[in-house]
């Protein structure tokens, strides 16, 4: 049997414990009196569920009762690090029953009251008890704090935690020593902490710039096998099919003496199946196309547009942000985008203008593919495996397409006549590709796609000083113009700062 009476006066809520009906109701009228929150309950097995489903801050219980007597209950009590620390006040009939309040008092109960109790009396014990019971709560609150400050202090010597992040916010708030503390913590930590972040973010930019130089050499040596390969064959997307199959074996080769499994991500399939599209057909087969009727070095101009495709994307998608210095970098550099293109007129290649506007699908292939990792291909999947992927799906995409129009290129391997030109070229271009696709990865994912897209003006230069080693091309000076141009544009539009890094996710993150 449960009864309850309650009052707004006070916030604290008492529950009377007593199996006598009369004793029970005299106790809670006296205890709503004095403006406290009252429920009773007639029995120990009553009053236990009661104190499992809802918080008391202080129970009067009498010791004699039916199945679960006072000392039941205290005993359960005791065994309950919550429960525990609510206080007890044992109603005895003081004369017949002190050995039982003494036991009482030895279980944890606080103080004692007599059945024939004077008001004075019982609000005297009930304030005296619930005083002890608030300043338990505060030295709980303030140990818990504490210990808050010295998990936080172990969190961020395990690892990169910004201290925003770990809710001392109230802490530092207080007016005692122990909110002085939080704040210089506080304070300390995050000058710490920022040091560190600008020292990782300069040693990550480092790392950057050297993967994006390494890139931009290795795939400008692309372009001019790619020249080669246009003299010696005119049928692009089979050259385009041998070069992903060769870069298919390579990357999965590096995979399996890594000690490590190439297994595939179905859910990724729609992914490489667009990274095929955009690499091997909008870039890797124009590239091979015009390649026959235009040098590798302005091949090589041409592709720095990439860099301006992809910030306009990123801008219109809202990754990078258009300020007015870059909207002035992306026009310098359309302008001498325009200038590589009138320029080509020259060259002596038939229809040289409308082969340079063709090659324009190129870098937008590529620039397409940057967004597209960006924000679809996950951290955690291995680049050279990706990079493995979208060749096995490039070459999946070109093989009908390489049969029905009768493109399947033969590779002759008999180097006596010249005639095995083209095997070593498609092995070293599949070699390049894979390397160079696979750091191009790497650096979309670590630097962003605008930072990673600045490889197209190393690329560029690279290009054209292979392609005047190998070939012996030369440039007119309108061509050096416009490739200063774009170098101006490129620099204006530039990546954005790097992204902090993702702080790890600690089990203290969970309970701030």
């Amino acid at each position: 049997m449960l009864e309850g009476n309650t009052s707004n006066s006070r916030s604290e809520r008492i529950l009377i414990v007593d199996d006598q009906a009369t004793q029970r109701k005299k106790m809670s009228l006296a205890v709503t009196t004095l403006g406290y929150d009252v429920t009773s309950a007639a029995d120990g097995k009553s009053a236990l569920k009661m104190l499992r489903e809802s918080e008391f801050d202080l129970i009067l219980l009498d010791i004699l009762m039916p199945e679960i007597d006072g000392f039941g209950v205290m005993e359960f009590l005791k065994k309950d690090s919550v429960l525990s620390e609510i206080p007890i006040i044992v109603i005895s009939a003081l004369d017949s029953e002190m050995d039982s309040v003494v036991k009482a008092i030895s279980l944890g109960a606080q103080d004692f009251l007599p059945k024939n109790f004077d008001p004075i009396l019982l609000e005297a014990r009930i304030n005296a008890s619930l005083e002890k019971k608030r300043a338990r709560d505060l030295e709980l609150d303030y140990l818990s704090e504490v210990n808050r400050l010295a998990d936080a202090a172990a969190t961020l010597e395990s690892g990169h935690i910004d201290p925003k992040r770990l809710g001392l916010e109230a802490m530092c708030k207080r007016e005692d020593a122990l909110g002085n503390l939080a704040r210089v913590f506080t304070r300390m930590a995050s000058e710490v902490y920022e040091r560190e972040r600008r020292l990782r973010q300069q040693v990550r930019t480092l790392k950057s710039l050297g993967l994006l130089l390494a890139c931009g050499v290795v795939t400008g040596l692309g372009v001019v096998l790619t020249r080669i390969a246009a003299l010696e064959t005119s049928s692009p997307l089979g050259m385009v099919l041998w070069v992903n199959i060769v870069c298919a074996i390579v990357c999965f080769g590096n995979v399996l003496v890594r000690g490590r499994s190439p297994v595939i991500n179905f859910r990724l399939i729609p992914v490489f199946a667009l990274w095929a599209i955009f690499t091997a057909v909008m870039g890797e087969a124009v590239v091979f196309w015009v390649a026959q009727h235009l040098q590798a070095s302005y091949i090589s101009l041409i592709l720095v547009c990439e860099g301006f495709i992809v910030f306009a994307f990123a801008s219109i998608i809202k990754i990078e942000q258009a300020t007015f210095k870059r909207l002035i970098g992306f026009l310098i550099g359309m302008t001498g985008v325009l200038m590589v293109v009138m320029t080509t007129q020259g060259t002596g290649a038939v229809g040289g203008l409308h082969w340079a506007a063709l090659a324009m699908l190129a870098p937008l292939g590529y620039a397409m593919r940057a967004i597209l990792l960006t924000l679809k291909l996950p951290d955690s999947i291995d680049m050279v495996t990706a990079t493995g992927w979208s060749a096995v799906a490039s070459v999946l995409f070109l093989i009908p397409i390489v049969t029905m129009r009768g493109d399947f290129v033969a590779l002759n391997v008999d180097f006596t006549n010249g005639t095995g030109v083209l095997v070593l070229v498609v092995l070293l271009y599949g070699i390049v590709s894979a390397t160079g696709v696979s750091m191009r990865v790497h650096l979309i994912r670590s630097a962003g796609a605008v930072f990673a897209s600045q490889s197209a003006f190393v690329i560029t230069f690279a290009g054209i000083a292979w392609s005047m080693i190998l070939l012996g091309e030369k440039l007119p000076w309108q061509a050096w113009v416009a490739l200063g141009l774009l170098v101006v544009g490129l620099l204006l539009v530039g990546p954005k700062e790097e992204a902090e890094e993702i702080d790890p996710i600690t089990k203290l993150d969970h309970e701030l």
